[in-house]
């Protein structure tokens, strides 16, 4: 008992002298993380990726060259540090530093034609040194497939306007021709024709939004969702609604109720065929 006491004096005296020290808020893991480098999670750090050319290949190696590319990051908290890494499995290739750190959308455009950055193949043996060439599209029973660089430049898909469509004239004797639509029956649902408005899209790319596209088909109203993906057979596929929704012509409808009429309308490429969470990030420090 004697020893008991002792112990229990010995700890009294210990504790008066060595008070605990209370947890204060500065100390909080909350906090401290945000005073450390970290890679920036998509709530707070988005990114989508427009590369400028695709498909170059070198006359030597045959292998695809580097282009320019435009990276549209918006940051969702301003940020104290931060720059921007494309990197793959194994390593880091290269850092840019962002130049703006302040919440909203900002344009950072890679330029440096010397590096090469590594994208996964078509297949397990090839290398890629550019994003995903190739953007897939479809509407009911209608897909299309073309160069994401064909959204900005001008190309054999980039004509007049598709609300500018000029309907032939009513059907005067078998075998004259119709609309677009001719080839449809009911309820079908699909597009007969598109236009890519590139210099509309530059104008987007240049203020950091996302380019567009316009159809001609059937079947749809506004809202119906247009699906597209990455490559020739997309992994995952992103919805976009249609808008502008417009009756074009009604010559084929008009010589047989069968044939729906043909309509005009609008849809934004989706978000998700522009970024590369595998390849892209930005690592930074939120502002306190």
């Amino acid at each position: 008992m004697a020893r008991t006491a002792t112990v229990l004096l010995l700890l009294s005296l210990l504790l008066q002298t060595h008070p605990p020290v209370p947890v204060t808020e500065s100390a909080k893991p909350s906090q401290q993380t945000q005073t450390q480098e970290a890679i920036l999670s998509d709530d707070i750090a988005k990114i989508s990726v427009f590369p400028s050319c695709a498909d170059m290949l070198d006359e030597l190696t045959r292998r695809r060259r580097p282009c320019p590319l435009q990276v549209i990051y918006e940051l969702t908290h301003p940020l104290s540090e931060g720059h921007l890494e494309v990197f793959n499995l194994l390593h880091v290739e290269a850092q840019y530093p962002l130049p703006d750190l302040s919440a909203g959308k900002h344009i950072l455009d890679i330029t440096d034609m010397k590096q090469y950055f590594y994208w996964p193949g078509k297949s397990p043996d090839e290398d890629q040194t550019l994003p995903d060439p190739t953007l897939f599209c479809s509407l009911g029973t209608s897909a299309t497939t073309i160069s994401l660089d064909q959204l900005w430049e001008k190309t054999i898909y980039s004509g007049e306007s598709v609300y500018d469509y000029q309907p032939p004239p009513p059907a005067k004797k078998i075998g004259d021709p119709g609309d677009l639509a001719a080839a449809s029956r009911g309820d079908d649902l699909g597009f007969a024709g598109f236009n890519i408005p590139y210099k509309h899209n530059l104008e987007l790319r240049h203020s950091g939004q996302l380019p567009e596209i316009e159809i001609l088909g059937v079947g749809f109203v506004e809202g119906t969702p247009v699906e597209c993906g990455k490559g020739e057979n997309p992994e995952r596929v992103f919805k976009s609604p249609l808008r502008d929704v417009r009756v074009v012509s009604t010559v084929s409808h008009d010589d047989y109720n069968a044939i729906p009429v043909l309509k005009a309308a609008t849809f934004t490429v989706p978000s998700g065929v522009f970024t590369y969470r595998r390849h892209v990030r930005i690592v930074g420090k939120l502002t306190p």
